[in-house]
């Protein structure tokens, strides 16, 4: 049949070719392998990080309440921190050859 070339191949049909499997016809991987994460840059992690940063520290700035006055210090360090953690950020990506 002429539509059989177009038609990936089963393993079966595979046994004793030399002709190496590939992404079409390899078979599905069992259910406890998982494929691992191609590894992002620095560079999108930081900027991921910065970006999320700056969306908690503008959440901050409109303001938030506490039930308790102790809790009001708790947020304050969070902000403080997060603020220090927005200028380290930006620091770090304005670093020349970061990889």
């Amino acid at each position: 049949m002429s539509d059989d070339k177009y038609r990936p191949r089963r393993i079966e049909e595979l046994e004793g070719d030399p002709i190496p499997v590939t992404f079409v016809n390899e078979p599905i991987a069992p259910d406890n392998v998982i494929p691992l994460p191609k590894a992002r840059s620095i560079h999108a992690v930081l900027v991921e990080s910065l970006n999320h940063m700056r969306a908690l520290l503008v959440r901050l700035e409109a303001g938030i309440t506490v039930p308790r006055d102790q809790q009001r210090e708790v947020v304050r360090e969070l902000y403080v921190a997060t603020r220090h953690q927005v200028q380290v950020l930006v620091a770090t990506l304005e670093l020349d050859g970061l990889e």
